[in-house]
């Protein structure tokens, strides 16, 4: 056996990063999950709590920071930060959302040192707990990894995401016991065995089983065909006013393009109309035939568009990210106010909005939308619709499918970020949405990746990630997506209960943080501390 000391722990903490990493899009080597959580484990196991979070934070940090690298792209090219100032800062971003790894090991290591309980459920446990309720600017889950497996993660209809993630935690912690015991004692361990051949056989049969009955309900559903338009235009161009009238055509003519192949509706991106001064947010109808800036040009089908909207009077200064929904005459349907705006990004917190955008010429202080919508289309379909990032923030996203809808759509502009992973990785967040609601999901992303996931949370359609600010030019991207309409009174259990199994993984924590043992104090059933825990906490 390997010591375990402060070098060794180090060593497996940042093996379990190149695993977490290279599981995820855009390296997509997903079978890592099954196994990227062993090297971590060893890390932890035997140390005190603190030196536990120690060693499993160095794992989030790096993890974060290698997988989250666009963090920088985004500060150099929104915040126009230089790459010295920009750095620091990402930093800052990997090292608090290391936390979620260091929490959840702290937990782990102290509740199995006042409890004795077992590793096999206590970090699943305790992983869910801190994913569940640790404040992310970005949101986290592990359950990425398995993100393109559909047999993988319909265990998501039952508990959402989160149990996904834990799901993937027992896995590894049932199969880290199986290997550790035999290397150190030279025997099976049978229950950990049992239960790692249980979940490696039981998870994707259990998907094969629940893809097959979802896809029965699509195939009876009724059908509406997608034009799904993505406009591929820089941030630059979007600031030109000359380039801007070109933009809009280029999208029309799209639309146009896909209604011929039978298109019933089209979707464009987040803010995908270049003119913020076109529409108020009391607009009844598209712009007259005669104006230049009119939407339904070259097509008629509805259409679902992003774009900047004007205040009332009454409702404040700063405008809307809304999406307008125009029907087949032209009339405004509905409109949709994006309510999660991203801090420092599209409002500035705890500063004077002025103060900061004179700071930040880049950044936006937009007004916030209500809450989760639904546009009603033809009286027909209802839509449940979601801007940039919101399709990643599972209980808003429930709060909509609450309201009855057929089908989840999604504006986004992930320009900012270019070529890097965020796009991809945005998309393999989403695919949830799918799952524990069965709902198809239509995104159209002004740059891409744009996708069409269905209810079974495959990924049937989608574009290729373009930055026209680096690459020139791009052409119009688009596709026709045929989405069934699934029934908006047909709710999963996750739709049902909604956070009741992340409110079940907390309360076990809590719970042990009231249990005493039996046993003496002094008694662990943990594996004993190494020499290195009564030395330096520094690794």
């Amino acid at each position: 056996m390997i010591e375990r000391n402060g070098k060794t722990r180090l060593a497996a903490a940042l093996l379990s990063t190149v695993a977490m990493v290279l599981s995820c899009p855009e390296y997509d080597i997903w079978w890592l999950g099954l196994v990227q959580w062993i090297p971590w484990f060893w890390a932890i196991e035997g140390a005190t709590p603190r030196r536990a979070f120690l060693f499993a934070w160095i794992t989030g940090f790096a993890t974060v920071s290698w997988g989250f690298s666009w963090m920088s792209v985004l500060l150099t090219k929104f915040a126009g930060l230089p790459l010295p100032a920009a750095l620091p800062v990402a930093g800052l971003f990997a090292a608090w959302h290391g936390c979620l790894w260091g929490l959840a090991a702290w937990l782990t290591a102290l509740i199995r040192r006042r409890t004795g309980w077992s590793l096999l459920w206590v970090a699943p446990m305790c992983w869910v707990a801190v994913e569940a309720v640790l404040p992310c600017l970005f949101p986290i889950y592990m359950a990425l990894s398995w993100c393109w497996q559909p047999l993988w993660i319909q265990v998501a209809e039952l508990g959402g995401v989160t149990m996904v993630s834990g799901l993937m935690v027992a896995i590894n912690a049932a199969l880290y016991q199986v290997l550790n015991t035999w290397l150190s004692e030279r025997r099976l361990d049978r229950r950990a065995a049992v239960l790692s051949a249980v979940l490696l056989v039981g998870t994707p049969a259990y998907g094969a089983v629940r893809i097959a009955a979802v896809q029965k309900q699509m195939d009876a559903a009724p059908k509406l065909k997608f034009a799904v338009v993505q406009g591929n235009m820089s941030i630059l161009e979007m600031r030109r006013r000359n380039r801007r009238l070109g933009i809009l055509t280029k999208q029309q003519q799209e639309t146009a393009r896909l209604q011929a192949q039978g298109a019933q509706i089209a979707l464009w991106g987040e803010t995908a109309y270049p003119n913020s001064r076109a529409f108020r947010r009391d607009a009844k109808s598209d712009l007259p035939d005669n104006a230049a800036w009119k939407v339904q040009r070259f097509f008629d089908i509805p259409v679902l568009f992003g774009a900047v909207t004007r205040p009332r009077k009454g409702e404040g200064k700063y405008p809307f990210n809304t999406a307008i929904l125009l029907d087949g005459n032209g009339q405004v349907a509905g409109m949709y106010d994006k309510v999660y705006r991203l801090a420092f990004g599209e409002y500035a917190p705890l500063v004077d909005p002025k103060w900061y955008l004179e700071k930040f010429p880049n950044a936006a202080h937009i007004a916030q939308g209500s809450g989760a919508s639904v546009l009603e289309l033809e009286g027909k379909w209802r839509l449940g619709p979601f801007i940039c990032y919101e399709d990643i923030l599972p209980r808003f996203v429930r709060e909509a499918a609450q309201q009855r809808v057929h089908v989840f759509v999604n504006l986004t502009n992930d320009a900012w970020f270019g070529l890097t992973d965020e796009p991809t990785q945005h998309l393999g967040l989403a695919v949830f949405r799918t799952v524990e609601h069965r709902k198809g999901l239509v995104r159209s992303v002004n740059t891409g990746v744009s996708a069409y996931v269905d209810p079974t949370g495959r990924l049937v359609h989608r574009t290729q990630a373009t930055d026209p600010d680096a690459q020139g030019p791009q052409a119009v991207d688009g596709f026709l997506a045929e989405v069934p309409m699934m029934d908006p009174d047909g709710f999963t259990l996750y739709g049902t209960t909604g956070e009741g199994f992340n409110g079940l993984m907390v309360f076990g924590v809590l719970l042990a943080g009231l249990w005493r043992r039996r046993e003496r104090d002094d008694e662990v059933t943990s594996p004993p501390l190494d020499a290195d825990e009564t030395s330096s906490p520094q690794p």
